[in-house]
């Protein structure tokens, strides 16, 4: 599937098939999964390589492994433009291949603008597995699915380091440990498979279902645990209005900034800039990421806490390049320029569109410096743009994109919910009532892959909600609980240990 000039080539017979769900109105597509992992990490391992090749290992592996130091790359590229065109070939490769029905699946690598850009059918993320950075891969695959006006969709693996959910007991097979409690908590597949739904996410696939919901894969089909919960889960989804995901904050980066943070590297390979790090800074350690978590008595770390952060500003942004038209930028209430950029006369001519709409503009000293002092002072006559004053990270002491101060200050200013209490993870969309607002708890339940989850009923999080807006009543939808509203004053929620609220505010 992943190997550029392997065998999976759609055929005259596998097109014939796929115009059948044409005329049927059905979505259909190949998966390209993990293709910048395998681009990167799995082209070096000679391991792989014999057990996709098998007997013609010996005959075809000169042809295909590349050496470990080269990253995946044929030609070791020591410029950014040098790793965007050998990544934009081996997509290319795949596209063509496939009859240009292609479904990107990205898991440890953040490159879905640039499947966006090349032409993929659909964004898709593979999450839970071993990969983090969760959150900001949802707001790259939802601002690519934004700007360029294709799907997203989120799979959420079983994997756990080297353990999987399963149906059955508990039990080791080599290095594998399999069964029910085995890979990720219940608690976090619900969380994922709920926020995934409610970020914006056209379809949530879990991923390897059959042997994990149904007890035996036969009939009648007994459902497991995680089955009865699946069954609910989907359920709820179909019949609430999720509405849509109101991000007031857009972040652009360069066309060619290549984040990728598992591979600690720049597109892979090359050493991180200090704009790279204030890139990286700004996505895990300042938006999607907060210090303030659940301490657990007998333990120094929970190995599943990683998944999913507190997020103190709200879930308040999409992740956007600087191919971006003025009008996409225009639809968001602040847009702010991060890391080093290169920018173009067209992208400042779009920039002076969404400046002129009404957005308000964030940009880095350096960008200023870049524009020229002439072009600058006629993207500040278009409107409301502001070169800001960084600071330097508590935690990490580098230098930020953007101070906490001004990111709180967005999420004071431009969303309609005062949220304050304990630190959480929260989101905001609107649908044709109202608003509505998830609430996740992501402390309190441990987990290894290998063991049981532990579930810490003492990590129940407080959180007070005040609307900025006029409302008729107000209800949470997991619960089925009315909402008792007093007058200027907040409502409250005790939300228990690894479970999400979703409360809509009817507005008529």
């Amino acid at each position: 599937m992943q190997v550029k000039g392997g065998t999976s080539v759609l055929d005259p017979a596998g097109e014939h098939a796929l115009r059948v769900l044409d005329r049927a109105g059905q979505f259909g597509a190949i998966q390209l999964g993990e293709w910048g992992y395998h681009f990167h990490q799995l082209t070096s391992r000679e391991d792989w390589w014999k057990a996709v090749l098998g007997d013609d290992y010996d005959d075809q592996i000169e042809s295909f492994l590349v050496p470990r130091e080269q990253r995946g790359y044929a030609t070791m590229p020591t410029s950014r433009q040098a790793c965007y065109e050998q990544l934009r070939e081996y997509f290319y490769w795949h596209r063509q291949a496939k009859g240009g029905r292609v479904i990107s699946v990205t898991g440890h690598s953040h490159y879905e603008a640039y499947a966006a850009e090349w032409g993929t059918s659909a964004i898709g993320l593979e999450v839970g597995e071993n990969i983090r950075f969760t959150q900001s891969k949802f707001a790259f695959a939802r601002g690519a699915s934004r700007q360029w006006n294709i799907p997203w969709t989120v799979q959420v693996s079983p994997w756990f380091g080297p353990s999987v959910t399963t149906r059955g007991l508990l039990k080791k097979e080599g290095d594998i440990t399999t069964g029910l409690d085995a890979g990720h908590s219940l608690s976090l597949y619900k969380r994922m498979w709920l926020h995934a739904w409610f970020a914006g996410a056209a379809m949530v696939t879990p991923e390897n279902s059959i042997s994990i919901f149904f007890e035996k894969a036969k009939s009648p089909w007994p459902l497991t645990t995680h089955g009865e919960t699946a069954t609910h889960m989907n359920a709820f989804m179909q019949s609430h209005d999720r509405g849509n995901p109101y991000t007031p904050l857009l972040v652009v980066l360069d066309h060619l900034a290549g984040y990728a943070p598992f591979h600690e590297r720049t597109w892979g390979v090359l050493e991180r800039t200090k704009g790279d790090w204030e890139i990286f800074d700004l996505l895990e350690r300042q938006l999607y990421y907060s210090s303030n978590r659940f301490s657990y008595p007998d333990e120094a770390s929970n190995p599943e806490a990683d998944y999913l952060h507190p997020t103190p500003y709200g879930e308040i942004s999409d992740v956007m390049l600087n191919t971006v038209n003025g009008a996409t930028m225009s639809r968001y209430k602040c847009i702010l320029l991060a890391g080093e950029m290169k920018i173009s006369p067209f992208f400042l001519f779009e920039l002076q569109k969404a400046a002129k709409a009404g957005s308000r503009i964030l940009i880095h000293p350096r960008h200023a410096s870049a524009i020229g002092e002439a072009a600058f002072k006629k993207l500040q006559t278009a409107g409301k743009v502001e070169v800001i004053s960084p600071n330097i990270h508590p935690e990490t002491q580098r230098p930020t994109a953007v101070p906490h101060s001004t990111l709180a200050s967005i999420s004071q200013e431009l969303l309609p919910f005062e949220i304050s209490g304990d630190t959480i993870q929260y989101q905001v969309n609107r649908n044709n009532k109202g608003w509505v607002i998830e609430l996740i708890n992501n402390d309190g339940v441990y987990k290894t892959g290998n063991q049981p989850a532990k579930v810490y009923k003492d990590a129940v999080a407080k959180v007070s909600i005040k609307a900025r807006f006029e409302f008729q009543s107000a209800k949470e939808w997991l619960t089925h609980a009315s909402i008792k509203v007093e007058e200027n004053k907040p409502i409250v929620l005790h939300i228990p240990s690894g479970e999400s609220r979703f409360v809509e505010f009817e507005i008529e």
